[in-house]
């Protein structure tokens, strides 16, 4: 084994997001056979084997092949040669594929590692260059329906964007963007006027009309959306929104501002003695995973004090490693908790997935744990990823590893099943406002222990005509979160 190292950024991708860890440096697997009668392309694709070889979670499915020019030679590029291996693991069926863009299959039949992926580290690459940032307008843009004259609201403005700093916010009405009618029926006119490097957007916020001029920027988001306490008959119940796991830690050391958010948000509901807590992961679709954990330890109760949080399903070859030291995959077990949380209620989508996840999982044994959801589920990643550079030109994310909570879950390729499936995300209404229906449910749930809308929450509903049997529809994907901090 060479005396090399290499970071481990532990990520749960969707083609969304991830969920990705700081961790300690661990021994990397031998350099494979160099031949100086390869090209650099040739050398990187045959790296792309030997290190999917080596670390895939499904390592045992994939061939040997001496020489690995034998496999790497038949394809013309590395993503082909990853789509190749990738589609060698086992195959599953009749399960709930969440496909690019939200798109769900029932009944899909296919290869289980549909997450892997190659990243473009060379010094052209705007990605290389922009590690520790986001691109882009920081706008997720939604219609309330499906048909021609639905309108479009802002879903998410994310934190420190050029939406954000414009003080734009979920909730508020587009009108136009750049000058095209924001209706269902010019759903794919808006679509291309958001992939340009300038928006001009048309709004209205409680009736009032006004314009705000975005220009395509490189951002750091700040995750924490809402934080809130509402009193629900005798109880306390906190309400956090969370639309990323960043880091917690910036490259000089110095704790970031989500982290220092997070605690304020957590000793407010300390003070305030809260015993539920809506947790909302609509829109989260990863982060670090150590970001995760810190989370899961601030929400878990006396019953999980000190018991395992969750532990790692790996390969053989990192079973070898951990065998010869290293602690990177060892069970992780909750702190000391003084909270009195009893009951967390999250409210997820098809994007809430990997680190959101793993919260949700890690939870459920040690309190009254229940998901309200837009669909069935979540996303349903239960993998995660590390990266290997090669050569400065790619880094390979395989899937590598497996999260198991301390009963045993694990396997929820289809999702984590929501036990009030088919609430409809109101985009009329900002995070934490209680007339928006997903926090409304879980609000009436606490009031009185039936899911349904009753009073003056159904008639804030009824009267907005917001009360839905369809889903909003997205014009535009969240972004992945696939950004490396080393």
């Amino acid at each position: 084994m060479l005396n090399k190292y290499f970071t481990l950024l532990f990520l749960v991708l969707i083609g969304l997001s991830s969920c990705k860890k700081d961790t300690d440096k661990i021994p990397s697997p031998e350099k494979p056979p160099v031949s100086n009668n390869r090209t650099t392309d040739e050398k990187v694709r045959d790296s792309i084997y030997f290190y999917y070889k080596y670390l895939s979670y499904w390592e045992s499915s994939i061939p040997v092949y001496n020489p690995i020019s034998d496999i790497s030679d038949k394809y013309s590029s590395g993503e082909s040669l990853l789509n190749h291996l990738m589609g060698l693991t086992p195959v599953k069926n009749d399960y709930v594929f969440h496909g690019p863009g939200q798109n769900i299959v029932e009944n899909y039949t296919g290869p289980l590692d549909r997450f892997s992926w190659i990243e473009d580290i060379s010094s052209t690459s705007s990605r290389s260059a922009r590690a520790d940032t986001y691109d882009g307008f920081g706008l997720f843009v939604v219609f309330e329906g499906g048909d021609a004259n639905s309108a479009a609201y802002v879903g998410l403005s994310e934190g420190n964007s050029p939406a954000d700093k414009a003080g734009i916010k979920r909730g508020d009405k587009i009108i136009k963007i750049n000058g095209v009618e924001a209706l269902g029926k010019n759903f794919r006119l808006i679509e291309a006027e958001l992939n340009k490097t300038q928006l001009v957007l048309d709004l209205e916020r409680a009736g009032v009309p006004f314009t705000k001029t975005l220009t395509y920027g490189s951002y750091d988001i700040f995750p924490v959306v809402k934080d809130s306490v509402y009193t629900v008959n005798a109880d306390k119940v906190g309400y956090f929104a969370l639309s990323s796991f960043e880091e917690m830690t910036n490259d000089a050391g110095q704790y970031t501002a989500m982290y220092n958010a997070m605690n304020a948000a957590f000793n407010k509901f300390n003070q305030q003695a809260i015993n539920k807590i809506i947790i909302d992961l609509r829109y989260n679709t990863g982060g670090y995973v150590s970001t995760a954990i810190y989370l899961a330890n601030k929400i878990v109760n006396s019953n999980g004090a000190g018991k395992l949080m969750f532990s790692y399903d790996i390969n053989k070859n990192l079973k070898e490693e951990k065998a010869k030291g290293s602690r990177e995959f060892d069970d992780v077990m909750f702190n000391n908790s003084a909270t009195n949380i009893t009951d967390v209620y999250f409210l997820v989508s098809d994007y809430t997935a990997s680190a959101s996840e793993i919260v949700i999982s890690a939870l459920k044994p040690y309190a009254n744990v229940r998901l309200i959801g837009e669909h069935g589920s979540t996303y349903g990643k239960p993998v995660g990823f590390f990266r290997q550079d090669i050569l400065n030109k790619a880094g390979l994310w395989a899937a590598s590893f497996k999260i198991v909570n301390s009963a045993g879950y694990t396997d929820y390729w289809d999702g984590i099943p929501a036990d009030k499936p088919g609430v409809f995300d109101n985009v009329r209404f900002d995070f934490g406002d209680l007339r928006e229906d997903m926090l409304a449910t879980a609000i009436q749930h606490i009031r009185s222990g039936s899911y349904t809308l009753s009073g003056s929450s159904a008639k804030a509903s009824s009267q907005t005509g917001t009360t839905r049997t369809s889903s909003a529809v997205p014009v535009n994907k969240l972004r992945e979160r696939n950004m490396i901090k080393d």
